[in-house]
């Protein structure tokens, strides 16, 4: 007798994992309200991060039970979490909460560069070149320059100049070492 099941084309159906119109509505429940976030990081506690979203959905689904009402808000808690990106390994639930933030219009707008910033970036406002000092090149302005350590000047680092040879030496002691190799005598 011939297997026919593999011969047209419903005879294998796909099953999804995830129940898209359940993480909808989870996603859509999150942007509206800040305090269902709250409780799904909530029963974050106990996860040990790093985790995968399958690692934070098994331990969610360990911690909730289905009943009557509280079953529907336990299913949208876990379809909150099932709207995580798979691939990434979340380092803490403030990583988890960010990825929950994306999804949600009024978080994304905070976080988006605004134009003026854009047209104005806040940058240096100090011009520099390749020859100019540390402080000069690394500090963005005035405020930001350090006051407590005095800045060692490329020339006041060649202080010290064999008489022989010209080479030139940050310390003293260096200075000294060099002289008694190039005299032949050992330094110990």
């Amino acid at each position: 007798m011939k297997d026919k099941t593999k011969e047209s084309i419903d005879a294998t159906k796909h099953m999804p994992a995830y129940d898209a119109t359940r993480i909808n509505r989870a996603v859509e429940r999150a942007a509206r309200d800040p305090d269902f976030v709250n409780r799904a990081l909530a029963q974050l506690a106990g996860v040990t991060f790093p985790a995968f979203k399958h690692n934070i959905i098994d331990h969610v689904r360990g911690i909730n039970t289905s009943g009557d009402e509280k079953g529907q808000a336990d299913e949208d808690i876990v379809a909150l979490f099932e709207s995580l990106d798979g691939y990434i390994q979340f380092r803490d639930s403030y990583h988890v909460q960010k990825a929950f933030e994306e999804n949600i219009p009024s978080k994304k707008k905070d976080y988006q560069i605004t134009d003026n910033t854009r047209e104005n970036p806040d940058v240096r406002i100090r011009k520099t070149d390749a020859d100019a000092s540390i402080k000069d090149r690394e500090a963005i302005s005035e405020r930001e320059e350090r006051k407590d350590y005095p800045e060692v000047t490329p020339t006041a680092m060649s202080n010290f100049v064999c008489d022989n040879c010209g080479k030139e030496f940050q310390n003293q002691q260096d200075l000294v070492h060099h002289r008694q190799f190039e005299s032949g005598t050992s330094a110990t």
